[in-house]
C-alpha cells in the first residue's frame, strides 16, 4: 500500500467514525417561546385592517388601523372631573393628511372654552407641535395599544392554555404605553416591576387582548389596562372627508392640540 493510499484509508476511517453517532435525522428546531409567539402576533404593516380599543389607562381610545390604505382613526374620551365635562377627540389620518373633531360635551359656559366646528377640521401639520405632528401623520403605526412594548418588558411568560399567555410586566420599562401616571409609578415602587400581565391570540395567531392588572398605590386605585384588537379584515375604514364635510381648523384647535 502506497503512502497516499494509507492516508486516504485513514481519512476514510475517521469519516466513518465521525458518522457513527448520527441517526440520519435532521435536528428539529426549538419551538418558539411564548414571548416569540406574542411578538409575532402583534399587527405589522402587512396585517389586515383591524379595530382596536384601549381602556383603563390614562385615556380611553378606540379606532381602526388600515396599513394598506395608510389610514388610522382614533377616538379619545377623557373625563375632566374638576370641570364637570367629558372631552372627546376624534382623529382621522390618511397618509400625510389629518382631520380632527373636538367636543367639550356639556361643559359650563363660564369655563370659556372655544367654540369649534362640528365638521371634520382639516389640520395643517406645519402648525402642529412636534408631538402632535408625529401622531397625526401616518408613519406605519400598527400597534396603538403598545402590546409589543408590554411583551418586551415582560418576564416569566407561559402558555396557560392554548392561545392564553400569562406572566408579569415591568411598568418602568413600558412607560410608552402610558398605563399609569408618573406619580402612581413612583408609589408602586418595586411592585411596578412585576405587574400581572396576560395576553390572548386568536385561531390565526393574531393578538386578541392584552391585559395589565395594576394594584392600588398611594392615592391611585387599582386599574385594569386592556387592549383589544379585533375585526381583522372586516373593520370598515372611514374615507377622507371632502367638500362641505370638512372645514379648515381654526387657531383655537391648534392651541388646544399644541397645549
Amino acid at each position: 500500500m502506497t503512502v497516499l493510499t494509507k492516508r486516504l484509508a485513514a481519512v476514510a476511517a475517521l469519516l466513518i467514525l465521525a458518522g457513527c453517532g448520527q441517526t440520519g435525522e435532521a435536528e428539529k428546531p426549538a419551538p418558539p417561546t411564548p414571548a416569540e409567539i406574542l411578538k409575532k402576533a402583534v399587527p405589522t404593516t402587512a396585517a389586515d385592517v383591524f379595530h382596536y380599543a384601549i381602556s383603563g389607562g390614562e385615556q380611553s381610545a378606540s379606532g381602526v388601523v388600515d396599513s394598506a390604505k395608510k389610514t388610522m382613526t382614533t377616538d379619545f374620551s377623557e373625563k375632566i372631573p374638576d370641570a364637570g365635562f367629558t372631552l372627546t377627540m376624534k382623529f382621522l389620518v390618511v397618509d400625510a393628511d389629518s382631520w380632527a373633531k373636538i367636543s367639550f360635551g356639556s361643559a359650563p359656559a363660564e369655563l370659556g372654552l372655544p367654540k369649534l366646528p362640528k365638521k371634520w377640521m382639516k389640520l395643517d401639520t406645519k402648525k402642529l407641535g412636534a408631538d402632535a405632528e408625529k401622531d397625526l401623520i401616518y408613519a406605519g403605526q400598527t400597534d396603538p395599544g403598545f402590546v409589543s412594548t408590554l411583551v418586551e418588558a415582560s418576564t416569566g411568560l407561559t402558555e396557560k392554555s392554548p392561545g392564553h399567555f400569562a406572566g408579569t410586566v415591568d411598568l418602568t420599562e413600558a412607560t410608552e404605553a402610558e398605563i399609569v401616571e408618573a406619580e402612581t409609578l413612583t408609589a408602586l415602587g418595586e411592585k411596578a416591576k412585576a405587574v400581572p400581565f396576560e395576553a390572548t391570540v386568536d385561531a390565526k395567531g393574531r393578538i386578541s387582548t392584552a391585559t395589565v392588572r395594576v394594584p392600588a398605590a398611594g392615592k391611585a386605585k387599582a386599574i385594569t389596562y386592556r387592549v383589544t384588537y379585533d375585526q381583522y379584515g372586516t373593520a370598515e375604514t372611514p374615507a377622507a372627508p371632502t367638500g362641505s364635510a370638512q372645514v379648515d381648523a381654526p387657531k383655537a384647535a391648534y392651541d388646544l392640540l399644541n397645549s
